[in-house]
C-alpha cells in the first residue's frame, strides 16, 4: 500500500514538473570561440548547424567593448532570408541601459538570464528549429570576443510544466524608441493565425518622471480583452514605482532605474502561462485612466463605461511624453 502511494506521488510530481524522457536519438551539440574578432559593421557567423530538429539551450557572450548594448545578434531559423530573432544583446537579456551603467550591478543571475562579469552575459532560452539555424553578430566598432553555444537535437521545448508542440517556434516582436503622448496606446505584440504562449516581456522607458508607470498592461486573447496588471511596475511584480530599487529574480526583475524617469524591467511567463489558440495582442500605454471604455477598472465587476475618470493622483497635465522600447518573445505553433 505504501509503495503504491509513493509511486502515485512520484507520478504526479513528474507530470507537474514535465520531465522529458530521454530518447536514443537525442544528441547534444556545443561550440566555442576563444578570442575571435568582429570586424566593424560586418555580420559574422558565430555558429551554424544543419542537422535537426533540435533546440538551442544556452548562449554566452563576452568581449569588452564588443558584446554590449550595440551588439546585434541574429538567429536565422530553417534557412530564413531574414532572421526571425534579431535583437540587441543587452535588451534581449532584459537590460535597457548601456554596459557602462549595467556593469555596476554585476554579478547577478537568474534561471534564464545572467550577467556575471564585464561581459559574461548569457541566457538559457530554449530556441527550437526544424532542420537548421545560423547565429551571427554585428558591432559598429568591432573587436575581440568570446562565445559559447549549446543545444540538443530531437529535444522538446518545455515552458514551465508544459511541453509545447513539435512545430513550435520562438518569435520576437519589437517596439523601438516609440514616443508616446499621454494616454496613447502602443501594441507591443500582435499575433494572429497561430496558437502560442507568451514567453518574455522586456520594457524600457525614458521620461521626465515615473507617472507613466500608472499604465496597466492589457491583452486581447482570442478576442477577449483582459487586464494583466494594475500598473506597470505591478506587471513586473514590484510596487510603488519600484521604490525598493533593482532586483533580478527568476519570474521578473528591474535592471535599470535612474531615479528621474527611466527604467527597464523583464517578466517571464513560465510559471504563469499566458496561452492563446488563435490570436494575441499585448498593449501598453503612457499613463492611465480609471474605469470607462479605455480605463483600468478600480472594482470587480468592471464599472460601466460612463464611469470613466482620470487617475485622481495623476492627471493628464502631469503626464510627460515617454520614449518606449519593448521586446516581446512569443512561442508560436
Amino acid at each position: 500500500m505504501a509503495t503504491a502511494v509513493i509511486l502515485s506521488l512520484v507520478a504526479v510530481f513528474t507530470v507537474a514538473n514535465c520531465y522529458v524522457q530521454v530518447t536514443t536519438n537525442m544528441k547534444s551539440f556545443s561550440s566555442a570561440i576563444k578570442g575571435g574578432h568582429l570586424a566593424a559593421n560586418v555580420e559574422k557567423t558565430l555558429y551554424n548547424r544543419s542537422t535537426g530538429p533540435g533546440v538551442i539551450t544556452e548562449q554566452w557572450f563576452t568581449g569588452t567593448g564588443v558584446m554590449d548594448e550595440n551588439t546585434r545578434i541574429r538567429i536565422y531559423i530553417d534557412d530564413e532570408n531574414e532572421a526571425s530573432l534579431d535583437f540587441q544583446l543587452l535588451l534581449a537579456h532584459g537590460i535597457g541601459s548601456g554596459e557602462a551603467i549595467e556593469v555596476k550591478t554585476v554579478p547577478w543571475g537568474t534561471r534564464r538570464i545572467a550577467h556575471e562579469a564585464d561581459g559574461g552575459i548569457y541566457n538559457t532560452y530554449r530556441i527550437p528549429y526544424g532542420k537548421s539555424f545560423r547565429v551571427t553578430a554585428t558591432h559598429p566598432r568591432g573587436g575581440a570576443f568570446w562565445y559559447i553555444i549549446r543545444g540538443v537535437e530531437n529535444y522538446p521545448v518545455v515552458l514551465g510544466d508544459l511541453q509545447l508542440p513539435a512545430n513550435t517556434r520562438l518569435r520576437l516582436y519589437k517596439t523601438t524608441n516609440q514616443v508616446l503622448a499621454p494616454y496613447q496606446f502602443v501594441t507591443l505584440a500582435n499575433v494572429s493565425g497561430n496558437a502560442g504562449a507568451l514567453y518574455l516581456v522586456t520594457l524600457s522607458t525614458h521620461s521626465q518622471d515615473y507617472n507613466h508607470l500608472e499604465a496597466c498592461f492589457r491583452a486581447i486573447v482570442d478576442g477577449e480583452e483582459m487586464f494583466l496588471s494594475s500598473g506597470t511596475e505591478d506587471f513586473f511584480l514590484s510596487a510603488y514605482y519600484f521604490n525598493r530599487g533593482l532586483y533580478h529574480n527568476d519570474n521578473s526583475g528591474l535592471t535599470f532605474k535612474d531615479g528621474k524617469g527611466s527604467m527597464s524591467a523583464y517578466k517571464f511567463f513560465e510559471n504563469d502561462p499566458m496561452l492563446f489558440s488563435k490570436s494575441l495582442a499585448l498593449m501598453w500605454r503612457c499613463g492611465e485612466k480609471i474605469n470607462g471604455a479605455d480605463g483600468c477598472p478600480n472594482d470587480f465587476p468592471r464599472p460601466p463605461a460612463d464611469s470613466q475618470k482620470l487617475d485622481d493622483s495623476i492627471g493628464k497635465a502631469q503626464l510627460q511624453n515617454t520614449d518606449t522600447t519593448a521586446y516581446v518573445w512569443v512561442y508560436e505553433w
